[in-house]
């Protein structure tokens, strides 16, 4: 019994001969394909939805007449400029005299573009 037993596995084993998988071939894996892009393209979509909605709905507030006059009602209005300058003395700013918004009747000084010593320039 033994014997034929033994006979029997190596015939199995001879007739087996070598296993091999289905055809071995190497793809690898394209993660830009699949994940990447997709991710991108939904983050692009949701950021430009809720920029439009955002500056619809800010529109829609800032044109409402109700939001506008509780705005004019409640709002701070900017404080008023100096009128004098620091210091004891409370003089004026310079420039709320009004002899300082007069225009110049003669042109500005020129610079000369060349001297020489002794010498006055185009003369």
């Amino acid at each position: 019994m033994r014997r034929i037993l033994l006979v029997a596995a190596g015939a199995l084993l001879a007739s087996a001969g070598t296993a091999s998988a289905q055809g071995l071939e190497f793809k690898p894996i394209d993660t830009n394909a699949a994940i990447v892009q997709p991710t991108d393209a939904t983050t692009g979509i949701l950021t430009t939805t809720a920029r439009y909605v955002s500056r619809v709905i800010a529109d829609t507030i800032d044109n409402n007449a109700v939001v506008r006059t509780l705005n004019n009602l409640l709002g701070r209005t900017p404080a008023p400029g100096a009128t004098i300058q620091p210091g004891m003395s409370p003089l004026p700013l310079p420039g709320t005299y009004p002899s300082t918004q007069y225009k110049n009747s003669f042109a500005p000084p020129v610079m000369p573009t060349f001297q020489m010593f002794g010498q006055t320039p185009g003369g």
